[in-house]
């Protein structure tokens, strides 16, 4: 089984706190050969100035540079030396006025296994005017994407695997999810636990038919989906014990489950929808990011396709 061993983590220069660069030293005390790049993208508008002057171009650039690295280094030593860590940590400068394009590009143009990224508050209406980074990132990484938390991350945690099985396409994104799943379990001794929602769609017109029980539709509609299930825990050596499922939107139930289970890490899988449909229609996994007290692992269609 693979191990995460080259990490990228994303610098957020406006926080006191590197909560990405924390869970990189979480995770790799369970896997101390594990390298982790310290990106931070920069864009500093000196550079527009530096084109005036040729001559000085290329000593201005480097020194502009080296302060960026030069900070970067000191924020790796104080966070190696809180973790009393021996890993290999590489700072890294990019430069783009574009923050989430440039993350992503990085992904591409290195031999990644996992990205880390802090979690950010978002406002109501940022899916329908913009796509932040963070959302940018979940929706074109070829590799899966930890968002991270401010909690505790230690060895025995239960870490939850969301599965769908509304579509026959989820099949394989249920399959991946567990697979990173049990890579965390089996690096942190964690208990894996599945989650599955069973969403009650009423047609209307069924209303209308004589003796129609909706209590007896719903019913039906859990029971399903808890044998779909079961089934699939079955052929994953997974316990009956650690299935959960609920009657309800996938996005009432997962936060709901996941504090029940005091959940350390989270699997989820992002449709990675685009422009306009993202706005009308959103993605689970960006839906409940702000409502989940747990670091959430997200593969997008990219990364299922990749696995």
């Amino acid at each position: 089984m693979k191990k995460y061993n080259n990490i990228l983590v994303v610098a957020e220069p406006k926080k006191d706190v590197q909560l990405a660069l924390k869970r990189a030293l979480d995770i790799t005390q369970f896997n101390p050969k594990a390298t982790v790049t310290f990106l931070r993208v920069v864009y500093d508008y000196s550079y527009d100035l530096i084109i005036l002057n040729k001559v000085k171009e290329k000593p201005l650039k480097a020194d502009i540079e080296k302060t960026y690295i030069d900070n970067l280094n000191s924020i790796i030593e104080k966070y190696r030396n809180e973790a009393n860590s021996e890993t290999t940590i590489l700072p890294k400068i990019v430069e783009s006025k574009d923050v989430g394009e440039a993350v992503v590009n990085e992904i591409n143009s290195g031999d990644y296994d996992l990205v880390i990224k802090a979690t950010n508050r978002h406002g109501v209406l940022d899916s329908i005017l913009f796509t932040p980074i963070d959302w940018y990132i979940l929706r074109n990484s070829r590799i899966p994407v930890v968002i991270a938390k401010d909690h505790d991350w230690h060895e025995g945690g239960n870490i939850v695997v969301c599965v769908d099985f509304t579509m026959p396409d989820y099949a394989a994104a249920n399959i991946a999810m567990l697979r990173e799943a049990q890579i965390v379990a089996k690096l942190t001794h964690g208990n894996i636990h599945l989650v599955n929602s069973a969403p009650v769609y009423l047609p209307s017109v069924m209303l209308e038919v004589p003796h129609y029980s909706p209590s007896l539709y719903e019913q039906s509609v859990v029971e399903d989906h808890k044998a779909r299930l079961l089934e699939f825990a079955r052929k994953h050596n997974i316990s009956e014990f650690n299935c959960h499922i609920k009657e309800g939107m996938p996005d009432d139930v997962i936060p709901e489950i996941c504090a029940s289970l005091d959940a350390k890490t989270v699997f989820i899988g992002s449709a990675g929808r685009q422009g306009f449909m993202a706005a009308i229609i959103g993605n689970t996994c960006e839906e409940i990011v702000d409502d989940v007290d747990a670091d959430l692992f997200v593969l997008n269609r990219n990364t299922v396709k990749k696995g």
